[in-house]
């Protein structure tokens, strides 16, 4: 099966991401724990909902949905720590900016390279000594940058290095333009820090909501009318018969679940733009899914 997807554009960025997390097992390896793991968890979860007698749908969604969870979760989790990665590397660049325009003049980008590789920059001197080390294999300085560029995915870092190159490369003076530069990213970054502690309550209240309060409320609103006792009415004439009215309850319990489902994936979604970040939707959503199912049972529990 894996023989089908190698080859493919995202199966190659995905490689590198698992490179640059130093995710030693590859995708191969990757796709085989998932598989170990998500058999495992298949042959649990099919197993206790069987024994505890549960719908024939509900056996099958959950089994597949248990089988999937181990190689979505970590797959999103990657992705999170690449993310996380690259953000830390984009806090930097105004620091290596300031470096760049304190270089002598005349020195050449092969020099440049190796003195931020030497610099204290975490994880941005990670990446050029990777660079210097591909220059010291016989790659061209513009190579071992590009391949940089293109493993970090940060188009703050690309513009950085593409501006880096450009002064060193035709010899002007361009000292005065990577300040600018920097203080230009610092005044960006300031703002986007701004922007998101405004936003926080928002956020925290919409995942909260999602899955925990509003799931939690209709557990034990459910629990509750489980406990009435209908049959008085029914033997009076009033209300719906026994049969309509257990058809009508299972039809509301059937919309309360797909309520939280629609209420997950919307907070999660919202939530993710709201961060400019579309692929956290899914990190949310996988969270969210499974945490308001498990307070909506624990409501209908407490409401009994």
């Amino acid at each position: 099966m894996l023989e089908f997807f190698e080859g493919r554009e995202w199966m190659k960025e995905f490689e590198s991401v698992l490179r640059q997390n130093n995710y030693e097992k590859g995708v191969k390896g990757f796709v085989r724990s998932a598989t170990v793991q998500g058999a495992v968890l298949f042959l649990f979860t099919f197993s206790a909902l069987l024994l505890t007698g549960q719908n024939e749908v509900y056996i099958i969604v959950f089994s597949f949905a248990a089988f999937l969870a181990p190689g979505t979760l970590n797959y999103l989790f990657q992705l999170f720590v690449f993310d996380l990665r690259r953000k830390k590397i984009e806090e930097l660049v105004p620091d290596l900016l300031l470096q760049a325009s304190m270089l002598p003049a005349g020195t050449s980008l092969e020099k440049a390279i190796e003195r931020f590789s030497k610099a204290d920059y975490g994880e941005l001197s990670r990446e050029f000594r990777r660079a210097h080390e591909s220059i010291l294999s016989g790659a061209s300085p513009e190579e071992a940058l590009e391949k940089m560029n293109n493993s970090n995915r940060s188009k703050t870092l690309e513009r950085a290095v593409n501006l880096i190159v450009q002064g060193i490369n035709s010899g002007s003076e361009a000292s005065h333009v990577f300040k600018e530069t920097a203080e230009d990213i610092l005044e960006t970054n300031s703002i986007l820090r701004e922007r998101s502690s405004s936003m926080v309550v928002e956020k925290y209240t919409l995942l909260l909501g999602g899955g925990i309060i509003v799931p939690l409320i209709l557990g034990l609103l459910v629990g509750m009318v489980h406990e009435l006792n209908f049959n008085s009415l029914a033997e009076l004439g009033i209300g719906l018969p026994t049969e309509q009215r257990e058809a009508v309850m299972q039809a509301a319990l059937l919309a309360n679940q797909l309520y939280l489902v629609e209420y997950a994936i919307i907070a999660s979604v919202f939530v993710a733009f709201q961060e400019s970040d579309s692929k956290k939707a899914l990190l949310y959503a996988a969270v969210l899914l499974p945490l308001s199912f498990i307070a909506y049972h624990a409501g209908q529990m407490f409401g009994i």
